[in-house]
């Protein structure tokens, strides 16, 4: 990486943390609304950590300083750390968020962690596209509730409250190569950010929100993506991200 145009800094890993401009608020009968603010108010974040000898670690810090405010960063080959679907072949002007402290890893290793935030992104021309999704074994959540309501009265007496509208929830995590990863975000970030979809296909998963719903090969299961967050890069080649589901309880017309 190399930052206001002259030094660089080795960089051992990072996260982005891309923050969509979309609030979802469950309300009354069990469904899902959003509030989108729109593509331009999306922010573009990233927790960087870098690491070496403390010498070239107190330069770095030298160079914040001399850059307060804000500064041009240049990111190399493997350094997406705002998302694989941004352009990085030219420079970005950044600036720091979160500052770190210094710290000893090793008997000469030191390591400094930052959060930045870069002010204007471009993106790559690619196809936003879930085609590729790859469900991961890290993480499953599957929840389908029964959404009425028991109450008592003092002498014991029984009201109930059902709106026959239950909700459900499906989270996982997926494994998914760099090139599928510029899709995907996409996808999130651009050609849907609020409508509800069929639920895609995956192996060994029929009824992702209970069996009391809908199965995926019915065609009549459908979705919204109410949260999604980058988990960045897992190795070299590929990347995780975390994708929750909710069901949507209209089939649209």
């Amino acid at each position: 990486m190399i930052w206001d145009g002259k030094t660089v800094f080795t960089l051992l890993g990072y996260k982005p943390l891309t923050a969509i401009s979309t609030d979802w608020t469950q309300v009354s009968d069990g469904g899902w609304k959003a509030t989108d603010r729109g593509v331009a108010q999306d922010s573009f974040s990233a927790n960087v950590i870098f690491r070496g000898p403390r010498t070239e670690l107190v330069d770095l810090e030298t160079a914040l300083d001399d850059n307060r405010c804000e500064f041009t960063a240049t990111f190399g080959q493997g350094e997406e750390v705002f998302g694989m679907d941004l352009d990085y072949s030219s420079s970005y002007l950044i600036t720091v968020t979160e500052y770190g402290t210094i710290q000893q890893e090793q008997f000469d290793a030191w390591t400094l962690n930052l959060t930045i935030r870069l002010f204007t992104p471009v993106f790559l021309s690619v196809t936003g596209s879930l085609a590729s999704l790859r469900l991961g074994s890290f993480l499953t959540v599957q929840n389908s509730e029964f959404d009425i309501k028991k109450y008592f009265s003092y002498t014991s007496n029984p009201f109930y409250t059902d709106r026959g509208t239950d909700p459900g929830i499906f989270e996982a995590e997926f494994t998914q190569t760099c090139l599928e990863m510029k899709a995907i975000r996409r996808y999130l970030l651009l050609t849907n950010r609020t409508s509800s979809f069929a639920f895609p296909a995956f192996p060994n998963v029929t009824t992702p929100f209970g069996s009391r719903m809908p199965t995926v090969a019915s065609g009549q299961l459908f979705t919204w993506i109410i949260f999604w967050e980058d988990l960045g890069r897992a190795n070299y080649t590929d990347w995780g991200i975390r994708i929750r589901f909710a069901r949507d309880r209209e089939i649209p017309e």
